[in-house]
């Protein structure tokens, strides 16, 4: 009888493979609440990420809006960010955006940091 270990290697490799990746989904999902630091942060990325553009946008852009999205659905402070939130994720979904769109789906994000979506920078509160 012939002993053949490929069965026993996959199995091995399968189980290994479907730890690192448990491990990996369960480090880089954020599930706590977020500061004012945390989203403004978020939204200077998104907004850097605009400049210079105009007309359909890359995945950088959507990638940014869905991470903003996250941490301003998960503000605590006393600022209500769950409208732009919500439209950010929508457009985090789609094929297309445009600076415009993304400027009218951070009203509440600016007013938070202080200026509008790829203008200036947001500075530490006090």
């Amino acid at each position: 009888m012939r002993y053949y270990p490929t069965a026993r290697v996959r199995r091995t490799a399968l189980c290994v493979a479907a730890a690192g990746l448990l491990a990996l989904t369960a480090t880089s999902c954020a599930t706590g609440p977020t500061s004012r630091k945390e989203v403004c942060d978020k939204y200077d990325a998104l907004g850097e990420r605009l400049t210079g553009i105009s007309g359909v946008i890359g995945d950088p852009v959507f990638w940014a809006a869905g991470e903003l999205s996250d941490v301003a659905e998960r503000y605590e402070g006393p600022e209500d960010l769950s409208a732009d939130a919500e439209r950010l994720d929508d457009i985090s979904d789609a094929d297309e955006t445009d600076t415009n769109e993304l400027s009218n789906s951070t009203q509440s994000i600016a007013a938070l940091c202080g200026h509008p979506l790829g203008l200036g920078q947001t500075f530490p509160s006090g």
